[in-house]
């Protein structure tokens, strides 16, 4: 009968602290545990990864990657017989050097009731995958402008609304390079957003994952 791993995951190098709690059985391989990773820091799983467990390094191997011994499908989390305040490291996108920091928290007594895999905590969003490192990523924090880019707003509503008045006459809308910059400015305050994260959608792609898996033959 597997138990619950409650694991604290934290990103290193980054400041303020990028962190997630994740609850998985015992019996989640190296591979599943990728996976939920790369759903919980809202990655593409583009790049090459690894983890390093006990001296030695796990993954699923990618032409031109890593080449590792073992399947990670046929590795379970239960072989290592973590310890609690254990730790281990996944790193991913070996050009920017992004390292998370794997700490096995709580062993649990499996609930019947209980859904797994789950996020059930965690605070602000992961760098995005178009940063080339931690350094990168906190040179693009201290240029963020976390207010909402109201004038910006407020040009393409105009324009919006002169088009309407006009009845569709495009002349209407005006300065089409102003309104491109001023929608590409608000396009990029909604694509990035480092102190939302979304643990509702987390789980829900975590849901439709272990569905996924239980339906393959």
């Amino acid at each position: 009968m597997p138990d619950l791993y409650q694991l604290r995951v934290v990103l290193c190098d980054v400041s303020p602290l990028v962190w997630r709690r994740l609850v998985v059985t015992s019996d989640t391989s190296i591979a599943e545990l990728h996976e939920m990773l790369q759903i919980t820091f809202d990655w593409s799983d583009e790049h090459f990864h690894r983890f390093r467990i006990h001296g030695r390094d796990y993954g699923m191997p990618h032409v031109g990657g890593m080449v590792f011994d073992e399947d990670a499908r046929q590795v379970p989390l239960s072989r290592f017989r973590l310890h609690r305040g254990e730790r281990f490291r996944y790193a991913y996108d070996f050009t920017a050097g992004w390292q998370l920091d794997v700490r096995l928290e709580q062993v649990l007594p499996l609930e019947a009731t209980r859904f797994t895999p789950a996020c059930t905590g965690g605070r602000r969003a992961a760098p995005p995958e178009d940063r080339a490192g931690a350094r990168d990523y906190l040179e693009r924090l201290d240029q963020h402008t976390p207010d909402l880019p109201l004038e910006d707003l407020a040009l393409l509503a105009e324009a919006l609304q002169r088009l309407l008045d006009s009845g569709g006459e495009r002349k209407a809308i005006g300065d089409l390079a102003a309104l491109r910059d001023a929608l590409d400015r608000v396009t990029a305050y909604q694509d990035f957003q480092p102190n939302r994260f979304h643990r509702r959608e987390a789980n829900r792609r975590l849901r439709a994952l272990s569905q996924h898996r239980e339906v393959q033959p």
